[in-house]
């Protein structure tokens, strides 16, 4: 036995406090070092994220059905029209993906063509694709090269930091190399598209990347196309699941292309990628005043109050709670509704409606539990005025020096005490730690 007769479970076990092991008690220990503002903070985003996404699809399915009725009983020609320009609206919603509007014009187009399913189908398929591109086209043009002329948009945005400098490196590469086709193709439709404006990328090389989406696109019209035969026969049914296996295997693809694309970028161009370009000076400059003045505006947990605290992080459980409902119980909150459906039938809102009670008491939950971020950014505007107006004030002081500083080391430290004139100790000694770390 050890010296002194104790045996070493014994003494492992007088260490531990009441019925947690250290193991445990170590990990909950850690947790007081976690930033409870940031944690409380995205708790309230992903809740809220998670219930738009939930909710989406079956309000986009009945858009859809509702728009089907409405242009039953109308010609050929009009439909096509219809369809397009409901699609151009779609697009130009950051949240709504490609695909539910490619199914709808397969259900739409291809059941009332007069020329036949097929000729139906081909006409749907070449609608879509031109209506993809025509959508990046005023996507990137309308939206992404007005937002890239603000320079708090391009900053938010991130163009002067490596992963979209390497992501820009790929896409201004002419012609169709594989990293830019599966970029334009694999991302988001909106984003992709908006960011291109934002880095004033050539719209004709853009649209080139975008053309093999056709990959993507022809078995995706042909899902819904052939979901309207399900009933005919069962070979219908499969060519229907075919369509689907292969529009994932292609959306697969691009995806894993993406990762392979941007990574290459960094393995090869890493220097390129993470050097301070000139050009990016007053973006560089706007993340240093962000991050200054965030730091004199810190808020510690500890320094909430505690009535705002409390209601603060009891707030975004409550909404973690109502999100985790929605996710896990999704049936007993809303019903189903294809877009094949008659609109006729729709039930809006009841026990057997789209939209049952117990998701309106969901959603007036998390509408009361969203007070608590209210009453922390309440607070937390009164907190951060007197410290950001003088943050503001030692900013607009500093401002010129900092632009002034040299790319060489050796003469940094010389020109900001040569300049510094009347700033404060403190903020000149934030401006030769910033430039040392970011600029030099």
């Amino acid at each position: 036995a050890p010296e002194g007769g104790a045996r070493p479970g014994r003494a492992s076990q007088s260490r531990c406090r009441g019925l947690l092991t250290h193991r445990v008690l170590a990990m909950f220990e850690s947790l007081r070092d976690w930033d409870w503002l940031q944690v409380t903070h995205w708790l309230y985003i992903w809740a809220l994220v998670l219930i738009i996404w939930k909710l989406t699809p079956p309000l986009l399915n009945v858009m859809l059905a509702w728009m089907s009725a409405l242009v039953d009983g109308q010609s050929f020609i009009v439909i096509l029209i219809t369809t397009f320009l409901a699609g151009m609206f779609l697009f130009m919603l950051p949240p709504i993906p490609g695909p539910p509007i490619y199914l709808f014009g397969g259900f739409v187009i291809s059941d009332k063509c007069p020329y036949g399913f097929w000729w139906g189908s081909i006409i749907c398929i070449v609608l879509c694709f031109v209506l993809k591109l025509s959508a990046c086209a005023l996507q990137q043009v309308g939206i992404g090269v007005r937002l890239g002329n603000r320079e708090w948009v391009r900053q938010t945005v991130g163009v002067h930091k490596p992963f979209i400098r390497a992501i820009e490196s790929v896409l201004r590469r002419p012609g169709l190399s594989f990293g830019k086709v599966v970029i334009l193709c694999g991302g988001p439709d909106w984003p992709t598209s908006v960011l291109a404006g934002i880095l004033k990328l050539p719209l004709s090389q853009c649209l080139l990347g975008t053309c093999p989406i056709i990959v993507n696109l022809i078995p995706l019209t042909l899902t819904g196309s052939f979901y309207l035969k399900r009933e005919n026969s069962e070979v219908w049914t499969r060519a229907g699941n075919l369509m689907f296996t292969l529009t994932v295997l292609t959306s697969v693809v691009f995806w894993a292309g993406m990762g392979w694309a941007i990574q290459n970028e960094f393995d090869t161009k890493m220097e390129l990628l993470t050097a301070p370009k000139e050009e990016y000076l007053e973006l560089d400059w706007l993340d240093y005043r962000s991050e200054y003045t965030s730091k004199k505006c810190a808020v510690a947990w500890d320094q909430i109050p505690r009535r705002v605290r409390a209601a603060y992080f009891s707030g975004a459980i409550g909404n973690v709670l109502v999100g985790q409902v929605f996710f896990w119980r999704f049936a007993m909150l809303v019903g189903q509704f294809k877009v094949t459906d008659n609109i006729d039938t729709l039930v809006f809102y009841g026990k057997d409606g789209l939209i049952k009670p117990m998701a309106v008491v969901c959603l007036a939950l998390f509408a009361i539990f969203y007070l608590g971020q209210t009453t922390y950014n309440f607070w937390n505007k009164g907190y951060r005025r007197q410290p950001a107006a003088a943050a503001a004030r030692e900013l607009d002081e500093m401002e010129a020096v900092w632009k002034e500083v040299p790319w060489d080391t050796t003469a940094a430290f010389d020109v900001v005490v040569d300049v510094s004139g009347d700033i404060p100790l403190e903020a000149l000694a934030a401006l030769v730690n910033s430039a040392t770390k970011l600029r030099l």
